[in-house]
């Protein structure tokens, strides 16, 4: 095999070429978007168990440097500040994702990319070329994966690694060792259903892959090499699919948004029951029973009716319909930890029976549907949910988008401060990265108010 016959060099050659001038204006406004998700998502879950512990690890042993902690007065090194930033954006589950590689690429590329850009040297059109090339990458290995496993951690790191090599200026050839480094020293976790405490902070371990992208980003540039083929060796990647097209209908066009703050493959199903309840005006004091039929992975969830953190209520389609039922699906955007022994929530949830439908494994992994029934004393209602909310393709707008990103902020800082943060994002395409890194910049306090 010769040596650009390498997928590993193929990827890096390619996402080392690509610059903003490549870009389309569909793909622009794409990238903006997410953008802002991330950055949403991280000030919702500024304060959640698990982001709090990676921020006080950071502040101990990523020091001295000029990379902002979002909505924190503290700046650190690039890769301390990224895995800060990833751990709040990741915290709620409410992160985009992308459905080729059943998992989320966001919360990895996009801490990363403005993490480095906040060393200097760097304009906002390089940020958007490195975030889209760091998505296409990490999608693109992830949907190659031989074995699925459910884990972004085992991916999102390729995409860290992929930014943070455009940003740095490496060569296509260190580029690709950053890949293969990535290989290696990168997460490899099994199926999270596999585990019976899908509670744990850990959950898809996103913050730690973009620990050892940037580390192997940073360890190429110094010289340090990885091995080759390690995206060639069988049972590992289908270096077909990896590299396939290569260039064409970029994967950050297809990415998800999520409305609710649980994993991806439950929101099919509290959207069916909301149509069920408001159509026929059920109150949850009615409900006998709901009956999930779903999909083999989201069957396989922890599913547990009294989750008792916040991560493991992520995981449990049961909890998750009864606070929508009992307390409305906005408190699901996102769900707080207060709300965890809400009791008709939990009595709700006891009263849902999930089941594996495999007519519904067919439509993975582009949609992930769920059939509800409700039964109440006297009658039965049946609804189906093919496209949630934020599919993609699917019919939500850039202003649905919005609303999201504002109704995230407008209880942890100033309205104007979710103004301030659209306008910086919007004006990277115009060269300006500055304005994002102090717009993210000023801290939040413990009552969601912005700091003097």
């Amino acid at each position: 095999m010769s040596e650009m016959a390498w997928t590993a060099d193929r990827l890096a050659a390619w996402a080392m070429s690509l610059s903003f001038a490549d870009l389309a204006a569909d793909v622009v406004a794409r990238a903006e978007d997410c953008i802002l998700d991330a950055i949403g998502c991280a000030a919702a879950g500024l304060e959640a168990p698990g982001a709090r512990r990676c921020r006080d690890l950071a502040a101990h042993q990523y020091r001295d440097g000029a990379s902002p902690v979002w909505f924190r007065s503290s700046s650190l090194n690039a890769p301390g500040a990224a895995f800060a930033n990833s751990a709040a954006v990741s915290a709620l589950d409410i992160d985009d994702g992308h459905r080729l590689a059943m998992g989320h690429p966001g919360a990895a590329v996009i801490p990363s990319a403005l993490a480095i850009a906040a060393e200097g040297g760097a304009g906002g059109r390089d940020v958007m070329a490195a975030i889209v090339a760091g998505y296409e990458i990490a999608v693109r290995l992830g949907a190659a994966e031989a074995r699925k496993s459910y884990h972004s951690g085992n991916w999102s790191g390729f995409g860290a690694a992929i930014a943070g090599a455009k940003l740095r200026g490496l060569s296509p050839a260190q580029a690709a060792h950053a890949l293969t480094i990535t290989a290696y020293h990168g997460p490899r976790l099994g199926d999270l259903t596999q585990s019976r405490f899908m509670g744990g902070n850990v959950k898809e371990s996103i913050p730690w892959s973009v620990i050892t992208g940037l580390s192997a980003c940073d360890l190429a540039q110094r010289g340090y090499t990885g091995c080759r083929d390690a995206l060639d060796l069988d049972g590992r990647f289908d270096t077909g699919l990896a590299t396939r097209e290569l260039g064409h209908d970029l994967r950050i066009s297809n990415v998800y948004f999520k409305r609710y703050s649980i994993c991806r493959w439950s929101h099919a199903a509290v959207e069916a029951l909301m149509r069920i309840t408001r159509s026929h005006g059920i109150d949850a004091a009615q409900v006998r029973r709901v009956r999930v039929e779903t999909f083999r992975e989201a069957a396989a969830l922890n599913n547990c009716p009294h989750p008792q953190t916040l991560e493991s209520a992520q995981y449990s389609l049961p909890f998750a319909m009864g606070i929508a039922a009992t307390l409305g699906d906005a408190m699901l955007s996102p769900m707080p930890v207060a709300v965890l022994n809400h009791e008709p929530a939990v009595e709700f949830a006891s009263r849902v029976v999930v089941s594996h439908a495999p007519e519904m494994d067919g439509y993975l992994p582009n949609r992930t549907p769920a059939r509800v029934s409700v039964e109440t004393g006297s009658a039965s209602f049946r609804q189906t949910v093919v496209e949630a909310w934020g599919d993609a393709g699917g019919a939500t707008s850039r202003a649905a988008l919005r609303q999201k990103f504002v109704k995230l902020l407008k209880d942890r800082a100033p309205f104007t401060r979710s103004h301030r943060v659209v306008a910086a994002v919007e004006g990277l395409k115009s060269g300006d990265v500055e304005s994002l890194l102090r717009a993210v910049s000023p801290p939040i306090d413990a009552g969601g108010h912005e700091a003097a």
